[in-house]
């Protein structure tokens, strides 16, 4: 550990360009003493170049000191690169890496740098680092990289399953979901390749949408001892509900936004299961009861009533087909298509009320459903259905009426019951930018002669795009339908509202056959919880209001078209979006609306 007085530093087997680069980087001076370990470090910094494949020093003793020579070997320029055992990075970004490098020296540093950018890019793509190692094969003195990688691949899928607890007696549970159930789920995690992380986050989305029988799942990747090196076991740890029991209480429903604060008081019983067989199929028996005012003054019950069973994975397949089956007893009131305006017009348009005990009617729909549901490819759900429904019309009091307060029919068979038997086909997309698209298709089929013959068509798409590179937004959104045969009113297109043109009343613009609705909204942050928008609705029932049984929307002299305009606020609060709209229409008149909901429907 003697310093040494060092006279000169000599290259030796450097290009003029390198020794420039090799003298760049030194810190040793001729004519000063230095110690064995400062040779070293300087030889760690002629390395660091990164274009030699060896650096050596060598010492001659002079009268004048000691005369150092670094000697030098640069690798070769570079020629190809051969990669093994490398399937979590496409070929594509492998060639875009190392093509700025090809026809020059090899430049170790790159090189790490190069591999890093290969672990981020899995990070990144796969939200999970998938190279455990990577080695030379051997040396490059032919100017190729031949480089081995360890990719961490899946090897098991374990499911581990932990006991719900007993409210009551503080003891654990018997499980009973089985883990063939859960494994169903992530069949598209294929062992012996490459973890993906991104694909694992979005099964267990899927996963946790469809079993509320556990709680939220934990994931993790271990190895074992005396396994291959780079294979690993994806373990899903997860925490059994309890998975039935009987819920009650009242509030307020939606209902009360759009049809009073009375009619929104609703009581509710529900009895429920989440894990029938241990397979995570559910029924649940629903009983709702809302308080109405009769014509009459009475307080009129009318409870509604829902029973629903659902099969999560029909058959347990990599096809993930959901069964859902269904009876319902659903009220709904009808003031967007038979609501009788508070004050007449006086221009004669407007017919008097003949039956004002008819100006709140309501619809009662029964209905049986058998529905399945699947993803389809690159962000697609496919649906189909069979439902069997009896629709009939109820006055204020409760009993069946066959026309509304101006005297015109309100079922299309003129009889107490309109009945039909509908098929319905639907494909929905979501993807980046809230894109979405939902396109729908409806068949009524008239198996009996007074049953409903009808063809309904909908479609629904919205997408934002960013402006400017700034968090500003301009989201744009459109909707419209037809309906081509049988049409009984209350199953009319309602335009106008909270979730079509606002500014309106529900339907207030008018009640059609067909229509349209587009919406453009600029949104822009204003706090870190608070968003503003301003926005821009139009709506038309493109004149086919007079083709609706009755003519509902112009014996109330509604418009069939119209726009509305304003601003909004929305933020969210413990998980749940509150969305607050103030708008004007066409006509002059201002409204707020509000809605659960972020986006505008």
């Amino acid at each position: 550990d003697k310093a040494l007085l060092i006279c000169a530093f000599d290259i030796a087997g450097a290009t003029a360009e390198q020794e420039k680069a090799i003298r760049d980087v030194m810190a040793l001076k001729p004519n000063y003493s230095y110690k064995v370990r400062d040779l070293n470090a300087e030889m760690g910094r002629i390395r660091s170049l990164g274009i030699f494949r060896s650096v050596r020093a060598f010492a001659k003793d002079t009268r004048d000191g000691l005369r150092v020579t670094f000697d030098v070997a640069p690798f070769e320029r570079m020629r190809g690169v051969e990669l093994y055992g490398l399937e979590s990075v496409p070929v594509k970004a492998i060639e875009e890496s190392f093509k700025p490098q090809m026809g020059k020296v090899i430049n170790h540093t790159h090189l790490i740098e190069t591999l890093g950018r290969f672990k981020d890019y899995t990070r990144v793509a796969k939200n999970v680092e998938c190279i455990e190692s990577i080695s030379l094969v051997e040396d490059v003195s032919d100017g190729i990289v031949r480089l081995d990688f360890t990719d961490v691949v899946v090897d098991d899928i374990k499911v581990e399953i932990e006991p719900s607890i007993n409210q009551k007696t503080g003891k654990e549970n018997k499980v009973l979901s089985t883990t063939s159930s859960v494994l169903a789920y992530f069949s598209s995690i294929q062992r012996g390749k490459p973890v993906n992380g991104w694909r694992v986050m979005d099964t267990l989305q899927s996963f946790s949408a469809e079993n509320p029988r556990f709680g939220e799942p934990q994931v993790n990747l271990i190895s074992k001892p005396g396994k291959q090196a780079g294979k690993r076991d994806i373990l899903l740890t997860l925490k059994e509900k309890a998975c039935k029991g009987i819920t009650g209480g009242g509030g307020m429903t939606a209902k009360g936004f759009t049809e009073g604060i009375f009619s929104g008081f609703a009581g509710y019983l529900q009895l429920y299961h989440n894990n029938l067989f241990g397979k995570g199929q559910t029924v649940n028996v629903g009983v709702e009861a809302t308080p109405k005012k009769g014509g009459r003054g009475i307080t009129v019950v009318r409870p509604q009533l829902k029973v629903n069973y659902r099969d999560p994975w029909v058959g347990f397949g990599p096809t993930r087909t959901a069964r859902t089956m269904s009876i319902e007893s659903q009220n709904s009131n009808l003031k967007s298509t038979h609501g009788v305006p508070s004050s007449q017009t006086t221009d004669g348009n407007t017919p008097d009320i003949t039956a004002p005990g008819l100006s709140e009617i309501t619809v009662q729909r029964f209905s049986h459903t058998l529905e399945h549901t699947r993803p389809l490819l690159n962000g697609w759900n496919g649906m189909f259905s069979m439902s069997f429904n009896r629709n009939s019309v109820l006055d204020n009091d409760g009993n069946h009426t066959l026309f509304d307060a101006y005297g015109a029919p309100v079922t299309f068979s003129g009889t107490k019951h309109d009945t039909s038997l509908t098929s319905q086909l639907r494909f929905a997309y979501s993807g980046p930018n809230d894109a979405s698209l939902v396109l729908s298709a409806e068949q009524a089929l008239p198996v009996q002669p007074q049953w409903l013959n009808h063809t309904r068509m909908f479609a629904r798409a919205k997408r934002s795009f960013p402006l400017f590179s700034s968090p500003v937004q301009l989201l744009l959104s459109s909707k419209g339908g037809n309906v081509i045969g049988d049409l009984p009113p209350y199953e009319a297109f309602a335009i106008g509202g909270t979730t079509s043109v606002r500014g309106y009343n529900d339907g207030g613009i008018g009640t059609g056959r067909k229509f349209v609705v587009g919406s453009a909204e600029l949104r822009a942050p204003v706090t870190s919880g608070l968003t503003g928008a301003i926005f821009f609705d139009y709506g038309s029932d493109l004149h086919s209001g007079a083709g609706v049984l009755g003519d509902p929307a112009g014996t109330r002299g509604k418009p069939g078209n119209g726009y509305g305009y304003g601003v909004a606020g929305i933020f969210t609060q413990s998980g749940i979006p509150f969305r607050f709209d103030y708008a004007r229409n066409d006509r002059g008149s201002g409204r707020f609306h509000f809605s659960l909901s972020r986006d505008f429907n």
